[in-house]
Parts: structure tokens; C-alpha cells; sequence
């Protein structure tokens, strides 16, 4: 008997799931729900290829998440430089400051920018060889 009324429970709950995963009747478009929340933004970056190579190669004019308040003008140009040229380790195939543009947490390219920082200040880093900024792009600083 207690299996018996285990099995009615049982069909009653699939046929009640069933029911609400159906799509609505042939040519009734069901509205999604008006999100007016912060996560529409989320939901759009998520549509972002992110294997572009256009996007992982992207300049941006700052990087994240790293303080430069203690470097000069040429510093932070070369900061930038740098940051812009060489790739995160961590896999993505990002430059360091497109990682730190789209993971802020990532805990490859958090140190790497640090001690870059330092070395730019220690006057331990040259231009030579670097990217250059592409003249026909226009200033992007992620966060704003």
C-alpha cells in the first residue's frame, strides 16, 4: 500500500512539472519578464565573444584594479604600454589589462600588474619593443 501510494505521489509530481515546462500554445509569444536590474548588463557582456582575438588584443587606457597614483606621467604611459602588450599566463589569452578589464579577480594577472607597477617605478622596464597605442581607437577605461 505504501509503495502504491509512493508511485501516485511520484506521477502526480512529474505530470505537475511537465505541465509547467510546456511552451504556451502554438504562435502566443510569452513575454520575458522587464529585468530593470544591474544583471542586464551582466547578460549582455556574457554575449561578448570572448575568443575574439579583436577583444583579447583590445587597447585600454587604464588597467584595474592598480593603484598609480605613485607614478609619473611617463611612468604610467609606459605602465600602460606594457600592460597592453605582453599576455595574462592564466589561459585567457587576454593582455594583462584586458584580464584585469573582464577578471578582476584573476590571480595571475592581479600580481603580474603589481610588480610591473613596481618595476615601472624602479626604472627597471623599457619601451623598447613594445605595442604602441593604435591611433585609431578611442580611450577606453573599464569601470567608467
Amino acid at each position: 500500500m505504501v509503495a502504491l501510494a509512493a508511485l501516485v505521489a511520484g506521477l502526480a509530481t512529474a505530470i505537475s512539472q511537465w505541465r509547467a515546462q510546456r511552451p504556451g500554445p502554438a504562435g502566443v509569444e510569452v513575454p520575458a519578464p522587464a529585468d530593470t536590474g544591474e544583471s542586464i548588463i551582466g547578460q549582455a557582456l556574457a554575449q561578448i565573444p570572448v575568443d575574439s582575438t579583436a577583444l583579447k588584443n583590445r587597447w585600454l587606457d587604464s588597467v584595474r584594479g592598480v593603484d598609480v597614483a605613485g607614478l609619473t606621467p611617463a611612468q604610467r604611459a609606459l605602465f600602460v604600454r606594457v600592460a597592453n602588450s605582453y599576455r595574462c599566463t592564466c589561459g585567457c589569452g587576454f593582455t594583462l589589462a584586458t584580464c584585469r578589464a573582464y577578471d578582476a579577480q584573476c590571480p595571475v594577472s592581479g600580481p603580474r600588474v603589481r610588480a610591473l607597477r613596481d618595476s615601472v617605478r624602479a626604472g627597471l622596464v623599457s619601451a623598447r619593443g613594445l605595442r604602441q597605442r593604435p591611433k585609431d581607437v578611442e580611450p577606453v577605461h573599464p569601470g567608467t
